[in-house]
């Protein structure tokens, strides 16, 4: 009788054991797979809040996400202007290569235009990446749902980057193209006024070659970083609209990391309950 006690006894410690361990091993599983939901639909409303913001307000309203020129058209622009300044201020270089700077077709506002055809192009396209992004975030596969939830500031919205840049680059090139073709500025789009660029860019390289020792001449008149730019000059890629969408989406990144870093410090921004069981952890 005593020995069927213990063999019974053991049997229902054993018994108990199982049920607690498979209830740890469900509650772990549901826990993860309500953390991976929880860091989806926060970046589902980091999305949708910055395409709001950026649609609305634009690309160029914030310095944060204003897209500037690639460092190449920012040097032949700044080499541009100098010697231009360097040709009002020395009469001879003014009548040895005025006439020949004049032609290569860099003024007219077309700097600060471009710069707002680009803004203007990425604010158009905005919308179209609700469900650009949409897509990557259903589709992402989140290895360890803990370890960004307790990752830091932007932990998954960096994830995202990381794991979807190169796919988000392609599916948002051809609403940036579209717009790139639409938005206009004194009768040129965004793709028209990069073309005038390239092609003015390339004279003025040439420009540079020929005139090398009349421009050595008046260096003195130059200012230093000007002349940098003078040496750096050299041929452009003639398709602007990779560069105009990775700057797009680095924009959108940056406003979906902000709406994130809101949810993970702000109880008011967790606007489910999903949100507060899964992030209320971090306040703990």
């Amino acid at each position: 009788m005593f020995r069927k006690s213990i063999v019974t006894g053991v049997l229902t410690l054993g018994v108990a054991a199982f049920t607690f361990t498979s209830c740890e091993e469900v509650a772990d599983a549901l826990s993860q797979g309500d953390t991976v939901a929880a860091l989806k639909e926060a970046l589902s409303v980091g999305v949708n809040v910055a395409v709001d913001r950026l649609s609305t307000e634009g690309y160029a309203k914030d310095i944060a996400t204003k897209i500037g020129l690639p460092e190449e058209a920012q040097a032949a622009f700044t080499a541009y202007n100098a010697l231009q300044s360097a040709c009002s201020s020395n009469p001879l270089l003014k009548s040895t290569v005025g006439t020949a700077l004049n032609s290569i077709g860099l003024g007219d506002n077309l700097e600060s235009n471009m710069i707002q055809l680009f803004n203007d192009a990425a604010t158009e396209a905005a919308p179209e990446a609700a469900s650009v992004f949409a897509s990557a975030i259903t589709n992402m596969s989140v290895q360890d749902g803990e370890a960004i939830l307790f990752g830091g500031s932007g932990a998954a919205t960096t994830y995202l980057k990381d794991n979807t840049y190169t796919g988000l680059q392609g599916a948002f090139h051809d609403p940036i193209v579209n717009s790139m073709n639409n938005v206009n500025i004194a009768g040129m789009t965004a793709t028209s006024a990069w073309t005038k660029f390239a092609t003015g860019n390339n004279k003025l390289a040439e420009f540079i070659d020929n005139y090398r020792s009349s421009i050595n001449l008046a260096s003195s008149v130059i200012p230093s970083n000007a002349m940098t730019a003078i040496n750096s000059v050299g041929t452009v890629d003639t398709d602007i609209s990779k560069y105009v969408t990775g700057k797009a989406l680095d924009g959108l990144f940056l406003r979906v990391s902000q709406k994130e870093d809101d949810i993970r410090t702000n109880a008011a921004a967790r606007t489910s309950d999903l949100l507060k069981r899964v992030f209320g952890r971090l306040d703990e």
